[in-house]
Formats: structure tokens, C-alpha cells, sequence
């Protein structure tokens, strides 16, 4: 078992004191966590707290303590109108754009990056909506993995390395081999995601020893194209069409 820990829209104007709250509670148990960096944020939703000058070199510093950087997107913004491969929520910032948008957007938010002195060959999108052309485009810009994707295992796909995250927040940990857990510090101020911290706290105190930093994370071997493919096509649809008949019939059930 592997359980690598994310967190997601990194960037000058986000909640900076719940995401001291995380890395506080991080550096108790030692864990060196994936985080997001959006180049050039300009959605409305993450404008929390006026940009913070030194930005820039705070991302360094997480870097100098052994955090890695993972490109979130370019903007943040969803201006497309379709939903990706693996996601059923409307609303992409690459899902459904040409080959040569998405190549153009990919290059300009590894330039914003790369003109603060920050490297990296992991990326994965905003609201893990992406399409082929996204892969295609990772690889045009000379990214390497991916972490996203519904597969059981990691697999190759246009020479990009998909790590497979199945569950949208802190997973259930039961006896799959990958794990990714994924956190957005920025909410644990609404009352409606405020558990997720609980989530966090209770992930690193119940599974110290099966958290694995990036570098351990992306060793695990690829499987089967094609069987992945498929494995992840079946876990969509279970997800997003079967999962909620069921819920409802045992809402119903148990409220007859």
C-alpha cells in the first residue's frame, strides 16, 4: 500500500493561514507531500487574501523542505464546456480545446514557473478535467507524469505516466494498492468541508508508515495500457452512473 498526499490550488491569493494549518500538522509526522501550483491564477473562487509578495519563494522553500511542485493548470479558470474523460462535472480549462490551445496554455504556465526558478515535470489539471489532447500536449511541453486518472494502476499514455487518483478528497484506505489523497486547505474555513482536515489529521495519524513521498509514489510500475483503459472506463461509469441509483434506492430503503 502507497498513500501519497496532495494538495491542490497553490497560488499568491490562497488561504494562507488554513494552509499553515496544514503544513504545521505535515511537518508533525514528517510528511513531504505533492502540492499544485497554479502559474497565473485568476479565478474568482481563490482571490481569498491580497497576493502575497514573496510567493514565490515561499514555493522554494517548501521545495528546499521536500516538497514537490506539480504544475495545477495555467489559470484556474473553466472555459470549456466539457467534462474530460474522467470527470461528470461540466467545466474544464482543457477538456474539449484544440491540441494546439492546450499546448499553448501548458507552455506558458511552465514559462511563469520556470521564470521563478521553479522546475517541474508533474502536472494535473483543475477539477481533474482533461482529455487526450491534454496528455498530447504534457508531452509536447516535456512533462513527464501526471497525477490523475481513475485506472487501478499507473500506465503510459503518450509517453506521459498516469498515477492514478481515484477519489476526489481523502480516500477510504482499504486494500488497494494506490492511494492518492487530496486536499483543498482553502475550504476547511466552510462549514460544509471543515471534516477534511479531520481527514487529514486522522490519514497521517492512522497511516504514517504507508505515506510515501512523490518520489516513492512514482516508482510503482505501469500496468497494461489497454486493461487500465478499461479498468478505467468501468470505475467512471460505476462512479457516476450506478453509484447514485444505489445510494438512492438505499435512501429509500431505509427512510420506507
Amino acid at each position: 500500500m502507497k498513500i501519497l498526499v496532495r494538495f491542490d490550488d497553490i497560488c499568491p491569493t490562497m488561504d494562507f493561514t488554513q494552509f499553515k494549518r496544514a503544513t504545521d500538522l505535515l511537518d508533525e509526522y514528517g510528511i513531504k507531500p505533492l502540492i499544485g501550483v497554479i502559474p497565473n491564477c485568476i479565478d474568482p473562487d481563490l482571490q481569498i487574501e491580497k497576493s502575497h509578495e514573496d510567493f514565490w519563494q515561499f514555493v522554494k522553500d517548501l521545495q528546499a523542505k521536500g516538497y514537490v511542485v506539480a504544475m495545477h493548470g495555467y489559470q484556474h479558470i473553466f472555459d470549456s464546456n466539457h467534462k474530460g474523460i474522467v470527470t461528470n462535472r461540466i467545466g474544464s480549462e482543457f477538456a474539449g480545446h484544440s491540441l494546439d490551445v492546450q499546448i499553448e496554455k501548458i507552455k506558458k504556465g511552465k514559462a511563469i514557473l520556470a521564470s521563478h526558478g521553479i522546475y517541474t515535470d508533474i502536472f494535473f489539471a483543475p477539477a481533474h478535467s482533461y482529455d487526450e489532447n491534454t496528455i498530447k500536449a504534457l508531452a509536447a511541453n516535456g512533462f513527464k507524469y501526471m497525477s490523475d486518472g481513475k485506472s487501478y494502476n499507473p500506465y503510459m499514455w503518450h509517453e506521459i505516466k498516469l498515477l492514478p487518483d481515484r477519489d476526489a478528497g481523502c480516500p477510504r484506505i482499504r486494500h488497494r494498492k494506490l492511494y492518492t489523497a487530496v486536499f483543498h486547505a482553502h475550504e476547511w474555513v466552510r462549514s460544509d468541508k471543515e471534516y477534511a482536515y479531520r481527514d487529514l489529521q486522522n490519514l497521517l495519524s492512522q497511516h504514517t508508515e504507508n505515506i510515501v513521498t512523490w518520489n516513492e509514489f512514482v516508482q510503482v510500475e505501469c500496468g497494461c495500457f489497454t486493461l487500465q483503459r478499461i479498468n478505467e472506463k468501468c470505475y467512471c461509469i460505476y462512479e457516476q452512473h450506478i453509484k447514485p441509483v444505489l445510494v438512492e434506492i438505499k435512501r429509500k430503503l431505509m427512510n420506507s
